[in-house]
């Protein structure tokens, strides 16, 4: 049984994935969630989720992204990173 914030997890977890159709790595949900790699393994495995360390097609969330998630993390906005507007 997982703990409320395991579940809270988990479910970051399963948001990010079911967002791309489950087309990504292990790691790229560790990536986007700022869950550590391990954490992620382990709550896939206790959901019952495919924990082998890649989904279908070993796709790439940043291929899945929106216009707007692209743009954000495209070099041109990063340059305004810290400034006040």
């Amino acid at each position: 049984m997982l703990t409320p914030r395991e579940e809270a997890r988990a479910y970051r977890i399963w948001a990010v994935g079911k967002s791309v159709k489950w087309d990504c790595t292990l790691r790229e949900i560790a990536d986007e969630t700022g869950l550590d790699l391990r954490v992620v393994q382990r709550l896939c495995k206790a959901k019952g989720w495919n924990a082998s360390g890649q989904y279908a097609n070993g796709g790439t969330l940043r291929s899945q992204r929106s216009g707007v998630d692209q743009i954000m993390a495209s070099a041109d906005c990063r340059q305004y990173e810290g400034k006040a507007t």
